[in-house]
């Protein structure tokens, strides 16, 4: 007898727990009930931002206080929360793949003809790259630190040493 194995790699983990956490499938199948008229391509758990340029990709402070939601890919719109941006309202449109410590991920950037910006960052999800509705293709992309960010992680980081030393000179 031939066991079947699967390997998950920490992406898969990472996706499955977010979807898990916002709920992604019940997400889904509510909106397909309710838009009986979209079929919905792709779905995800996601942080979204809107800006009024085409914004680089940086940790900030934007996306410590993004909207979270699931974010729909459908035949007419994407949907994330209380945005929903019809297909034919796009643009521009970049699939860029990150990293970090914790995996790979991707983040949607949109920008529409009335000239708002969009960035979406989820997991790693191939649905996103095998649909055929909207011209995507994945490209390597870096994230920049804001200074919010640095600052931030100096704090941090002073504070954990500040902790450890006061824990050594008790």
């Amino acid at each position: 007898m031939h066991l079947k194995t699967t390997q998950y790699t920490m992406n898969d983990l990472l996706k499955a727990l977010v979807n898990l956490i916002y709920s992604t499938k019940r997400v889904r199948q509510k909106y397909q009930t309710e838009n009986p008229t979209e079929t919905v391509l792709a779905a995800d758990g996601a942080k979204g931002i809107v800006t009024n340029n085409d914004q680089i990709l940086e940790r900030g402070l934007d996306w410590v206080t993004s909207q979270r939601s699931v974010i729909l890919l459908t035949t007419k719109n994407i949907v994330c929360g209380n945005w929903s941006i019809p297909l034919d309202n796009i643009n521009n449109v970049q699939l860029l793949e990150i990293s970090s410590i914790f995996g790979s991920g991707q983040v949607l950037k949109i920008q529409t003809k009335d000239n708002k910006n969009y960035q979406f960052g989820m997991q790693m999800n191939k649905e996103w790259t095998n649909q055929s509705v909207l011209p995507l293709s994945l490209e390597k992309a870096k994230i920049a630190n804001s200074l919010f960010s640095i600052m931030l992680r100096i704090f941090l980081i002073g504070y954990i040493a500040f902790l450890i030393y006061h824990q050594i000179t008790k």
